[in-house]
Order: C-alpha cells, then structure tokens, then sequence
C-alpha cells in the first residue's frame, strides 16, 4: 500500500492563539511532528498543509516534506479535515501521483511516538478498514452509563445510557484527540464511518494540545 502523511497546520487557534508557533525544548510545536514524520520509511509522501508564510519557510529546514500552500478558504475555523484532504490529494492527482490511504498527524500531538506510528499503519494494513483512529482507554467511572447533559444554567440531566455487558469484562475508549487518524482514500469522504480499526494510546503520549493548560503539561515531557 502506498501511504501519504498528512500535516495539516493552519495559522489561526482559537482556544490557544498561534499555537503552531509556540516553543518547546528550542522547536516550534509543529516542528516536533515534522520531524517524526521524516523518520518513518513506511510513508511515501509527507505533505504539511498550512496558509501560513512562516510555516512555509521551514522547508528549507525540512527538505523531506512537501510544504503545500492552502488556500484560506479552507482554513477556517469552521473547515472540515474532509476538504484538507480532498485539496492536498488533488495536488498529487494532478501529477498522476496515487495512494492507497492517507495518515493525519497533527501537530498538537507532539508526544507521539514513532512506534505508534508504524505499528497503525501495519494494523491498517493487515485489517484493511475504512479508517483507524487512535483511542484512549476510559476509566470505570468514565463508562457511558456516567454522562451527563446540561439541563439549564444549574442543573444536570443523566442521559441514562444503558449498559449490557459487565463492566469488568467490557472496555470503553474514547478518541484521544488526534495522536493518529488513517482514512482508506477510496471510500472519498474521510469520516470515522464503516469498518474502523484503532490503536490505543496511554499518557503521556496521549496529550493534546487544545490550550495553555495543555501546552505546559507538554513541556514536561518533551526533551
């Protein structure tokens, strides 16, 4: 199977202002997954995503990775991952260039490992799903029969969700946020629907950086 990596990494965060551009340990956030991603031989692309000139500029630094120009149409808030793809596979589809499934690393995942990684992409490979995402396992008192709705400004409401199976033989997961998505191209839309495959991911490696919070947990463990 042929595998293009994808980077996406717009200019704009709301939660977090510029965080693609935040320092840890001496590198730019994104500059942590660009340089894993260089590592791993299973890809046969790496293509970063970005409407930012200054994240541009690294390609010089990174001489592995296709830096791709993203129209601001398509980095937004509001732009779905399914319209990144569609853009940066058209660019290769252009030059008579396919692949078979394409991998989403995204920046605020910078304690992923490359173990991680490539043990995804050999699951994907051996159970040929539409998809594989990386998954958190939840804790006993974080099973679906614990959430919660907001009912008003100072109420709750038990969503009452029923659980069949025996706790202590049933595990819960929960996407960890984004260590690693994997999406067979040929189903075109890009979605965690149909057959899906997972990989499962533990703290540390699990952090997402979503805000400042997040951001300083991180640099804990980043060396």
């Amino acid at each position: 199977m042929k595998f293009v990596c994808l980077i996406p990494a717009r200019s704009n965060s709301k939660r977090l202002p510029n965080k693609n551009f935040l320092n840890i340990n001496g590198k730019l956030l994104v500059e942590w997954t660009l340089l894993l991603s260089s590592k791993i031989k299973f890809f046969d692309k790496v293509v970063l995503s970005t409407d930012n000139k200054k994240i541009l500029k690294l390609k010089k630094k990174y001489p592995k990775v296709f830096f791709l120009e993203r129209p601001k149409k398509i980095s937004k808030d509001n732009t779905k991952m399914e319209s990144v793809i569609k853009h940066t596979l058209l660019q290769f589809k252009n030059k008579g260039e396919k692949f078979d499934a394409i991998v989403i690393l995204q920046p605020t995942s910078p304690l992923r490992k490359i173990k991680t990684v490539i043990n995804a992409i050999k699951k994907f490979k051996k159970c040929k799903p539409d998809y594989l995402a990386s998954v958190v396992n939840l804790k006993h008192t974080q099973n679906p029969k614990m959430l919660f709705k907001t009912k008003s400004l100072n109420l709750i409401q038990n969503l009452n969700i029923p659980i069949v199976n025996n706790l202590k033989n049933k595990k819960y997961y929960s996407l960890d946020g984004g260590v690693i998505f994997i999406f067979k191209i040929a189903n075109k839309k890009y979605k965690l629907y149909g057959k899906g495959a997972f990989i499962e991911v533990k703290f540390p490696e699990s952090i997402d950086i979503d805000n400042k919070e997040d951001f300083l947990l991180a640099k804990k463990f980043l060396i």
